[in-house]
């Protein structure tokens, strides 16, 4: 009797074993990515009570863009099209929903002797918020910066309420930004200026992401902080990145090379800069120091079924080292129907309603996956062993 019951319990965890490694299998397959790309799933962000913010006439839900680690949170903003522009969106992560409701980037009442921009903010109601960044030496100011209109980047700062305990964003001050004369944006389109923002780790020192010049490239431009603090208008130079030498992704031959944000971060001891590629779904490693793109991870984002995107569009990129964690958030904005499924010919679910999605991931396993150049800093031609 012993022995027939131990047959068929072996017969038993056999068969488990099998539907368990089919089952594995099958999810392999789903999420097996093109040539090699780090595949990651990730979650639609919903308001704090898990629902959809659904698109209108011409604004575009949440349309998140920019991505901060903060605490427990990740913080993001709203672009000109959000249903809530002007405003950060507070998510915790386990979840992917708002905590609390969208926090409005708030100004004092007029006075005598302000800044003459904080009257040409007031008159713009959606200003193009694309990059957002944490202070290292003071854990309540944040910098952001705009895009289209007026390129502006923004000191915040972050008040909690005692008796609420409810956080207010203040902006302190408005820098406006002055490029430098021979650079200008893709198709001399305004749309292609600043995306990311990022600070050094001393915190001396901000970084900009010029998505994508007329020649077709993006440019890393730099400036004290000191200036985004004090100065009406400030001038960053260009940090000479060698972008030209970052090869095209082989399965992305048409999509041009963009840059869509940014996260600084030391790497073996050297100041480097995370790029998010918007259009090539990727990631660069900038080292600061040899001004050029030392790495390269392609991407491969799923929705929550581990289902392929048509149109991804992340635009906002954080990370923890010390958590060992890294997020990625998308601009699902889709002016001709391109966030889908891949494979459909229409936009349904959460797709249809511009739902953003929040991809996390090791950043020891996403960075391990990086593609070396080859020596002598030669343009790479296809992928590397």
């Amino acid at each position: 009797m012993f022995h027939l019951d131990s047959s068929r319990a072996r017969s038993r965890l056999t068969l488990r074993a099998a539907l368990a490694a089919a089952v594995l299998s099958l999810t392999a397959a789903r999420d097996a990515s093109t040539d090699g790309a780090v595949a990651i799933r990730g979650r639609w962000v919903f308001d704090a009570c898990g629902r959809a913010v659904g698109p209108g006439p011409f604004r575009r839900g949440l349309q998140t863009s920019a991505l901060v680690a903060r605490g427990d949170e990740l913080w993001s903003a709203g672009d000109q099209r959000s249903e809530h522009p002007n405003h950060l969106f507070r998510i915790d992560p386990r979840t992917a929903r708002l905590v609390g409701e969208p926090l409005k980037l708030l100004l004092p009442e007029p006075a005598d002797g302000e800044s003459p921009h904080f009257a040409a903010y007031r008159s713009i109601p959606n200003s193009d918020f694309e990059a957002l960044a944490a202070d290292p030496r003071d854990p309540r100011r944040l910098f952001a910066a705009t895009e289209d209109k007026t390129p502006w980047i923004a000191a915040i700062r972050l008040e909690r309420g005692q008796e609420d305990a409810t956080w207010r964003a203040w902006i302190t001050h408005l820098a406006e930004i002055r490029f430098p004369a021979d650079l200008a944006p893709w198709r001399y389109d305004s749309n292609f200026r600043v995306e990311g923002i990022a600070l050094c780790d001393g915190g001396k020192t901000i970084y900009l992401a010029f998505e994508r010049a007329a020649d077709g490239l993006p440019r890393i431009l730099e400036l004290p902080a000191e200036a985004a603090l004090r100065d009406l208008v400030v001038a960053p130079e260009d940090s000479k990145i060698r972008f030209r030498d970052v090869p095209r992704r082989p399965d992305m031959e048409e999509a041009e090379l963009n840059v869509n944000d940014i996260h600084f971060i030391r790497l073996e001891g050297r100041p480097s800069l995370l790029a998010l590629a918007r259009d090539q779904e990727r990631i660069l490693v900038i080292d600061l120091e040899s001004k050029a793109a030392t790495r390269w991870i392609d991407l491969d984002l799923r929705d929550p079924d581990g289902q392929a995107i048509h149109w991804v569009s992340p635009e906002g990129i954080a990370a923890d080292p010390a958590r060992d964690r890294l997020w990625i958030i998308n601009d699902p904005d889709s002016m001709r129907g391109n966030y889908r499924l891949r494979g459909d010919e229409t936009s349904s679910g959460p797709c249809a309603d511009l739902v953003p999605l929040l991809f996390e991931g090791k950043l020891s396993r996403i960075l391990g996956r990086a593609e070396v150049p080859p020596a002598g800093g030669a343009p790479a031609v296809g992928r590397q062993p």
